[in-house]
Parts: C-alpha cells; structure tokens; sequence
C-alpha cells in the first residue's frame, strides 16, 4: 500500500513539474499582453493628455494589469527619488528587476528596456512612432512564445507524467 502510495505521488510530483513548466510559458504570454495593453495607454496618455511620465507610471502602477504592475510600481517608486538618475535608467532597473517575476523572458526585457530610451525626451509624435514599433517587436516576441505554448507545453506536461512514471519503474 506504501509503495503504491509512493508511486502515486511520485507521478503526481512529475506532472506537477511539467505543468509548472506550461504555466511558465502562460504567464509569458500573458505579461506581454499586459505590456501590450499599458503601451497603448501610455501612447494615448502621450498624444492626447499629454501626462507626464511620473503621474503616467504611477497611474499604470494603480490602474494597469495586475500581473505587470509590480515593474511599474517600481518605476513609479524609483522616479519619486531625486536621485539624479535619468528615467531610462530607472524603467531598465525595474524591468530587470521586476520583470523575471512576472513572467518576462530575456528577449521581452531587452526590448522593454529599450523603450525607455525615448520616453520623454521627444514630441509626442515621436514617442507615438516609438511606442508602436516598440508594440510591434513584442507582438512578434508574443507570437513565438505563442507557438513555445503551442508546440512545448503539451510536451512538458507529457515529459513531467513520463519522468514520474520513469522514477516509479527505477525505484520498483
């Protein structure tokens, strides 16, 4: 009965390692979807509020997806210091700091970190043009880890039951 028990968990333990693996991949994609979605806020914030970048984080921080507001609260914290520190500096700190907890990957953060290179420092039609190419090259990051989902999350969950199964089979 012990055995059988062990065994139980063990292939428990194993899906549970593929499953989280899936999620991985899930919450990826669902932080550039937020990124996405806070992107087009700031453009309209931009071009037709014309909202300063410090009340822009903070209102993103309060308001915006909850997976994602972590990075911006840390950027709306870092740009209420007087530090001297230039706001691309702040965003990238934040990003890189933030953003492996909810979900980004190297490439996302590199092209996040990017985009604070323009932010208030041009007219609102240059941020505008910025802001989209900068939603563009996420959208296309977004569409691969769509396909990472699509193609690899069904086969961590299968290969987390199979290391399971096999760690029974060793173990008997």
């Amino acid at each position: 009965m012990l055995k059988l028990l062990g065994a139980i968990l063990m292939i428990g333990g194993g899906g549970a390692l593929g499953l989280a693996a899936r999620q991985g991949l899930r919450e990826r994609i669902t932080a550039i979807d937020g990124f996405l979605k806070a992107f087009e806020r700031i453009e309209n914030e931009i071009v037709y509020r014309l909202t300063p970048c410090d009340e822009l984080m903070t209102l993103l921080a309060e308001e915006g997806e909850a997976q994602i507001q972590p990075v911006f609260s840390g950027i709306a914290e870092r740009l209420k210091r007087s530090d001297g520190l230039s706001l691309p500096y702040k965003w990238g700190r934040a990003i890189q700091e933030e953003g492996p907890a909810c979900g980004l990957k190297g490439e996302e953060i590199g092209i996040l970190c990017d985009a604070a290179s323009f932010l208030g420092r041009y007219d609102s039609e240059q941020q505008r043009h910025s802001l989209r190419l900068t939603q563009s090259r996420l959208r296309a990051v977004r569409e691969e880890a769509a396909d990472d989902l699509k193609n690899k999350g069904s086969l961590y969950r299968t290969c987390g039951l199979v290391l399971g199964v096999l760690a029974v089979i060793v173990l008997l």
